[in-house]
C-alpha cells in the first residue's frame, strides 16, 4: 500500500508540477514595402541579454527563454525600429511572431525620431487600432468576441452584451465591413436577423484563429468600399510548420478546440471547431428562448518560395434560436417560433512578390447564407412573419502596391462582387417571392507621398458601378499627417466620401426605386506620445448622410425610423433620407511593456436624421456619451493576472408606448409623432477577470474566472407591450454572471 501511494504521488507530481522547460521565441522579419524577407535584422528581447539576427529567409529563433511576458525590438538599416509589447513565451507552445518593418521616413527632415510601441507608417497611412491574438484572448468581459473587444473603443457604440452589433460614430449595424486574409466575409455574427441586426452574445469568428485585426473607424482608404462607417482587416494565423499542436478550450460560448501542423515542408494548416451550450445559460443571459450554434474554420497555407504564398480559407457557421410558446408566454412576448441561419465562406488568395518594389494580392471568395425564420402569434397561433431566404455571393479582389522611391507609393486594384438572393418572405403584411441579383464593379487608386519635409499625404479615389443605378460613383479620399519637430505630436486630417448599396431586401420590392447611400466624413485628430508605451488621441468628426432609404407616412401610422438602423420592411421606400453625426473622442492607450496595461476611452456625440416632415430625430443608438476604462496587472515572474473593464453609455432612444391605446386595441401602439424622444436609463457595468497559467507535463493550462456585471446592476435594453400581461414590460441586459473557462495546449 505504501508503494502504491508513493507511485501515485510521483505520477501526480509529473502531471501537475510546474514544467521547468524553457520556452523559445520564433518568427520572421519581412519588409512592408515588398513583403520580402529581411536577412540580418536584429531581434532583441528587451530587459535580457538574449537576441539574434534573422537568416536568409528572414526567420529567427531565440532559445532558452524563461517563461513570461516580454517586449521585443526588431531593427534593420533603412527601416523603422519595430517594438512589440506583451509577447508571451512559454514551453510546449507555438506562437510564431510575424514582424513587418516599415521603411524609414528619411524625408521627414528635422523630426526627432521617438522610440515607441505604436507603429507609424506611410504604407498604413490611415489611423487604425490593432489587437493581437493574446490581447483578444484575455480582454475582460469580451468572451473572446471581436465585436465586444471593439466596443471598448470610443468610436464604437454597443447595444450591450446580448448582441454582436456595432454602431461606429453614429452609424447603423450594417455599415461595417470585414475582410479576412483579403477575402470579404458578409457577416461576422451568429444569430443574424432579417432586419440586419444580430441576436446573440457569440460571433462567428473564432478569435483563437486570429493573428491580429486592424480596425479603421476614422475613415479608411480607397481599397475598402461599399461600407459607410468602418472596416476591420483580419489576418488569420498560419499553422505550425514543424509539428502537430492541439488546443482544447471551454468558455462562455461553448466547447471547442483547434488543431494545427504541417502537411509537408511548404504546407501548413490550422483548423478549429466550436459547439455551444448557450441553451444552458438562456435564463442567465435573458435570451427569451434557446440559442445554439456551432462553427468550423480552417486555413491552409502553401509557400513554395519567398515570392509566392497561396492561402485557402473556409469559415462555416450554423446557429439556431428557438422560442417556444411557453418561453414567449413567460417573457410576455406576442410571438413564438424559430430562427435558423447557415453561412459559409470559402476563399483563395495568392500573394505574389514581383520584385523589390512591388507585390500583389489576388483573391476569390464564395459565400452562401441561408435563413429560415418562422414566427406565429402567441394567442391566435397564426403566422406573424416568416422568411426563407438564400444568398450566394461571388467576390473577386485584386490589390497591387508599387514603391517608386522613398517618397512615392502607389496602391491600386479592382474589386468585383455579385450577390444573388432568392427571397420568399412575409414581413409587415408584405409578401414577396422574388430573385434579385446585385452586382458591383470597382476600381481604386491611392498615391502616398512625403511632402514639405514633415507631411505625409495620401490621396485616393474609388470608382464604383452597380447594376441597379447604372451610373459611375466617385469616392475621393484624402488623409494628411503632419509631424511636429519633437516627434511626439501628429496632426491628422482626413476627408472622404463613402458609398454603400441599399439593402437588397428593399431592392426586391418593385415599388422601391433606390440609390446608393452616400456619406461624407471629415475628421481632425491629434496624436501625442505621452511615453514610449502610452499614446493619447483626440479626434473631432462630422458625418453627413444622403440618399438613405426612407418611407413616408404622413398619418404617423408607422415610426419615422432611419432604416439603416433597423431594416423594417415596407413598400414605397425612396432614397431621400438624410442624417448627420458629429462628436469628439478621446483615447489613451497603454501597452504592457511593464507589469500593467490599460485603455481609457470616451466620446460625446450626437447622431440624428430628418424624418419625412423635416423634423430632426434621434437615430436608434444616439446614446450621446460613451466611456470605457480597461486595466490589467501581472506581477513580474508571476503566473497570474487580474484585469477589469468598466463600461458606460447614455440611455438608448425609444418611442413611448401609448399604454391606453395598446390596451384598447390589444397590440403595441407607439406615439410615432414623438419618435425616439424618450431614453432608457443609462447603462453601466463592471467586468472582473482573474487568469492563471500552469505548466504541466502534458502541456500548458490557462484557466480564468470572470464576473460579468459584477455589482449586478439592472440595465434596461428596451420596453415593449406585453400582450400576455396587458402592460408595458422591459427587457434587461445580463444580470450578474460568473463565467469560467480554460485552454489546454498540447
Amino acid at each position: 500500500m505504501r508503494l502504491f501511494i508513493l507511485h501515485f504521488l510521483i505520477l501526480l507530481s509529473l502531471v501537475f508540477a510546474n514544467n521547468e522547460e524553457l520556452g523559445l521565441l520564433k518568427g520572421k522579419i519581412v519588409s512592408a514595402q515588398n513583403q520580402l524577407p529581411l536577412s540580418g535584422a536584429n531581434i532583441i528581447i528587451k530587459g535580457t541579454d538574449l537576441g539574434t539576427i534573422s537568416d536568409e529567409n528572414g526567420e529567427f529563433i531565440i532559445n532558452n527563454v524563461l517563461q513570461g511576458y516580454y517586449s521585443v525590438s526588431a531593427s534593420y538599416i533603412g527601416y523603422e525600429k519595430e517594438m512589440i509589447a506583451d509577447i508571451w513565451v512559454r514551453p510546449k507552445a507555438y506562437d510564431y511572431l510575424n514582424i513587418i518593418l516599415e521603411p524609414a521616413l528619411i524625408n521627414l527632415k528635422g523630426v526627432t525620431v521617438q522610440e515607441s510601441y505604436f507603429k507609424k507608417s506611410i504604407l498604413n497611412e490611415y489611423q487604425s487600432t490593432s489587437f493581437r491574438n493574446d490581447e483578444i484572448r484575455r480582454a475582460p468581459g469580451s468572451g473572446q468576441e471581436i465585436s465586444r473587444i471593439l466596443n471598448s473603443l470610443p468610436s464604437v457604440a454597443s447595444v450591450g452584451e446580448n448582441r454582436q452589433d456595432m454602431m461606429v460614430r453614429g452609424g447603423g449595424p450594417t455599415e461595417n465591413g470585414f475582410i479576412i486574409d483579403n477575402i470579404p466575409i458578409p457577416s461576422i455574427s451568429h444569430f443574424n436577423q432579417p432586419d440586419g441586426r444580430s441576436n446573440g452574445p457569440v460571433g462567428l469568428i473564432n478569435t483563437e484563429m486570429v493573428e491580429n485585426i486592424e480596425f479603421y473607424s476614422n475613415g479608411f482608404s480607397a481599397k475598402f468600399g461599399n461600407k459607410l462607417s468602418s472596416f476591420g482587416d483580419i489576418n488569420y494565423r498560419e499553422g505550425n510548420k514543424e509539428s502537430l499542436e492541439l488546443t482544447l478550450g471551454l468558455g462562455m460560448g461553448g466547447l471547442g478546440g483547434f488543431l494545427e501542423g504541417p502537411l509537408s515542408q511548404n504546407i501548413s494548416y490550422i483548423a478549429s471547431y466550436r459547439r455551444s451550450y448557450l441553451n444552458l445559460l438562456a435564463d442567465a443571459i435573458n435570451a427569451g428562448g434557446m440559442p445554439s450554434y456551432d462553427d468550423f474554420q480552417g486555413k491552409i497555407t502553401y509557400r513554395p518560395n519567398i515570392y509566392n504564398t497561396y492561402t485557402f480559407l473556409t469559415i462555416n457557421g450554423r446557429s439556431t434560436y428557438d422560442r417556444s410558446l411557453e418561453d414567449a408566454l413567460d417573457v410576455g412576448d406576442g410571438s413564438y417560433g424559430k430562427v435558423g441561419n447557415k453561412q459559409n465562406t470559402i476563399g483563395f488568395n495568392h500573394k505574389h512578390i514581383w520584385n523589390e518594389k512591388s507585390f500583389s494580392n489576388s483573391s476569390i471568395g464564395l459565400s452562401k447564407e441561408k435563413a429560415n425564420i418562422s414566427f406565429n402569434d402567441t394567442f391566435s397561433k397564426g403566422p406573424v412573419f416568416n422568411s426563407f431566404n438564400l444568398q450566394n455571393t461571388l467576390s473577386l479582389r485584386q490589390l497591387n502596391q508599387i514603391k517608386q522611391n522613398s517618397k512615392y507609393i502607389f496602391e491600386f486594384g479592382v474589386e468585383y462582387y455579385v450577390r444573388k438572393t432568392e427571397y420568399d418572405f412575409f414581413l409587415n403584411n408584405i409578401e414577396n417571392k422574388k430573385n434579385v441579383s446585385v452586382s458591383n464593379i470597382s476600381t481604386f487608386v491611392t498615391l502616398k507621398q512625403v511632402l514639405f519635409d514633415r507631411v505625409v499625404l495620401s490621396s485616393g479615389i474609388r470608382l464604383d458601378y452597380n447594376n441597379y443605378e447604372k451610373i459611375n460613383l466617385l469616392s475621393p479620399r484624402i488623409n494628411i499627417d503632419y509631424a511636429m519637430k519633437n516627434g511626439k505630436n501628429n496632426f491628422i486630417y482626413n476627408i472622404g466620401q463613402y458609398y454603400q448599396n441599399p439593402p437588397e431586401i428593399y431592392i426586391s420590392i418593385d415599388e422601391n426605386n433606390l440609390k446608393s447611400v452616400s456619406c461624407w466624413q471629415h475628421s481632425l485628430s491629434l496624436e501625442r506620445m505621452l511615453s514610449v508605451t502610452t499614446k493619447l488621441t483626440v479626434s473631432v468628426y462630422k458625418k453627413e448622410y444622403k440618399n438613405a432609404p426612407m418611407f413616408t407616412d404622413v398619418d404617423n401610422k408607422e415610426p419615422q425610423s432611419f432604416l439603416l438602423d433597423q431594416l423594417t420592411m415596407h413598400s414605397g421606400i425612396i432614397s431621400n433620407g438624410q442624417a448627420e453625426s458629429e462628436g469628439i473622442e478621446i483615447l489613451i492607450e497603454k501597452k504592457r511593456a511593464e507589469n500593467f496595461y490599460g485603455l481609457i476611452g470616451g466620446s460625446l456625440f450626437n447622431s440624428t436624421f430628418f424624418d419625412s416632415n423635416g423634423e430632426k430625430r434621434n437615430r436608434n443608438h444616439n446614446y450621446k456619451s460613451i466611456f470605457n476604462i480597461i486595466g490589467g496587472y501581472r506581477p513580474s515572474d508571476s503566473n497570474w493576472e487580474i484585469s477589469f473593464r468598466w463600461s458606460y453609455f447614455g440611455g438608448k432612444p425609444y418611442t413611448r408606448i401609448n399604454e391606453r391605446q395598446s390596451l384598447q386595441y390589444g397590440q403595441e401602439i407607439l406615439d410615432n409623432n414623438k419618435f425616439n424622444e424618450k431614453k432608457t436609463p443609462e447603462y453601466h457595468s463592471l467586468f472582473l477577470r482573474y487568469e492563471r497559467t500552469k505548466n504541466m507535463k502534458i502541456g500548458n493550462l490557462i484557466s480564468y474566472f470572470e464576473l460579468w456585471n459584477a455589482y449586478n446592476r439592472k440595465n434596461i435594453e428596451l420596453y415593449f407591450w406585453s400582450e400576455t400581461d396587458k402592460k408595458i414590460n422591459e427587457i434587461t441586459y445580463f444580470s450578474l454572471i460568473p463565467v469560467g473557462g480554460f485552454e489546454l495546449e498540447f
